[in-house]
């Protein structure tokens, strides 16, 4: 059973979507205006917040926006719930910390489904991941979110381990792990040495990491991480591998970083940045070589610049 927060000035509709989510077994509470809704909040721990955008003393956008800047709460997802239906209204409602976007009139089976995708990716997020010990996607995905609601400039990092597949297919997943494993220490390390009290490094899955990072300190960042793994897998290639099973001069597992920056007036969401990081990496998987590809739009400064080249 959910603790989930409703908030809609129309007291039939509200208590409509209650009695929706009561037949699913969850426990729900129901408030009319957005004046009570970050003290409420505050107070007790709630499993999901769904929440309609015009509403008495504050908007639902205002709420998303203060949700997403509180230290204590700004990992609860959100779903709105409003008449608004059009594409740039969903967009906008996105980009202010909401999760997920359902408009009026709406299917109630649809909404509860929906609701409950947020709540498994809700209790999803605040676990660590197994293999590295990171925090997952969800609280991957909620990190950026509120780095993007307090309006802070920052580096995204996405770093993965070139032909990591195929080396799983010829040396098998537990040395595949291992590699993960390695790779994640060294990007929590490096992260940790330059921005302790910045830095926030997650695992996406698989062999995919994200960090985030001050964007001064990103390719001082990229540069180390890509020597402390140079540094230990010809190392740890020996361990698994015969002499036989490797051509002389093959590099296995270079590591590849693709970054973009976010600056302070920028208007952008989270989905946004992963897009741009994937064009990267298809750039990236083209040319079939580790190393750094930075967004061309992102300006890093110079004593960065500097910094990287010394």
């Amino acid at each position: 059973m959910a603790k989930i927060v409703i908030v809609d000035d129309d007291e039939v509709d509200a208590r409509y979507v209650r009695d929706q989510f009561a037949r699913s077994g969850h426990s729900c509470a129901v408030l009319t205006s957005g004046k009570e809704v970050l003290e409420l909040l505050r107070s007790e721990k709630h499993d999901l917040l769904i929440l309609d955008v015009m509403l008495p003393h504050t908007s639902g956008f205002e709420i998303c926006r203060q949700i997403r800047r509180d230290p204590e709460i700004y990992t609860l997802p959100i779903l709105i719930l409003s008449a608004m239906n059009s594409e740039e209204e969903i967009y906008h409602g996105l980009a202010q910390g909401a999760d997920d976007f359902v408009s009026k009139p709406f299917d109630p089976m649809n909404l509860v489904q929906r609701a409950e995708a947020l709540l498994r990716s809700g209790s999803a997020g605040v676990a660590l991941d197994d293999l590295t010990s990171l925090p997952g996607a969800e609280a991957t995905k909620r990190e950026l979110q509120r780095r993007i609601s307090l309006r802070m400039s920052f580096a995204l990092v996405h770093t993965e381990l070139m032909g990591l597949r195929e080396f799983g297919r010829k040396f098998g997943p537990e040395p595949r792990s291992k590699g993960i494993r390695h790779l994640g220490r060294a990007l929590a390390q490096c992260a940790q040495e330059l921005a302790p009290e910045d830095a926030f490094v997650g695992h996406m899955g698989g062999g995919h990491f994200m960090s985030i990072l001050p964007r001064e300190k990103v390719q001082t960042f990229c540069k180390w991480v890509n020597k402390v793994w140079e540094g230990h897998v010809t190392k740890f290639v020996a361990t698994v591998a015969s002499p036989t099973s490797v051509r002389p001069g093959e590099r296995l597992l270079p590591a590849v970083f693709c970054v973009t920056v976010r600056e302070k007036r920028d208007s952008t969401t989270p989905q946004q940045m992963f897009e741009v990081l994937s064009q990267l990496r298809h750039m990236a998987l083209e040319a079939n070589t580790g190393g750094v590809y930075l967004d061309r739009r992102a300006r890093l400064d110079k004593a960065a610049e500097s910094d990287a080249r010394s």
